[in-house]
């Protein structure tokens, strides 16, 4: 059915851009390309024409439907994911909070392991990186500052 549709409308748009063509002269009087050349009047009735011919076809009126109906599901697809997203990253951002708390409360002393662990992991990702790849954070110093970071 598809395939039908895109022939009778590829077959209509041959027809139409070859009886269109604009001769070689068309150039050389205005300057322009001849694919910047306008439509006269009479040529742009005949296209209009052809136009609604064309769009008054049932395969045609049901290939446009189908097409609006996929726009809107890709659109609505698309807020729901970004929704989605969003409400996981919200409800993520609540768990780590309440597991900071919760660390805290069970040993005042874990909070700071976990920052230290933290931080030994950054390190160990950093320096697993190639040097001089592009986009690579810049290697931590002996004394643990960042090159370039001077506060």
């Amino acid at each position: 059915m598809h395939t039908t549709q895109k022939t009778l409308v590829a077959a209509l748009l041959l027809a139409a851009l070859t009886s269109l063509t604009p001769s070689a002269s068309a150039k050389a009087e205005t300057g322009k390309p001849p694919s910047a050349i306008e439509l006269s009047s009479e040529e742009r009735q005949r296209l209009t024409a052809a136009r609604r011919v064309a769009g008054d076809k049932p395969e045609v009126l049901a290939a446009h439907e189908q097409a609006k109906a996929d726009r809107a599901a890709v659109r609505k697809l698309y807020l729901d994911y970004k929704s989605a997203r969003e409400k996981a990253a919200t409800s993520e951002a609540a768990w780590k909070k309440l597991m900071e708390d919760a660390l805290a409360k069970a040993d005042p002393a874990a909070s700071a392991l976990a920052e230290k662990e933290k931080a030994a992991f950054r390190a160990r990702m950093e320096s697993s990186r190639k040097p001089g790849k592009p986009g690579a954070k810049v290697a931590a110093d002996e004394d643990g500052e960042e090159e370039g970071d001077e506060g």
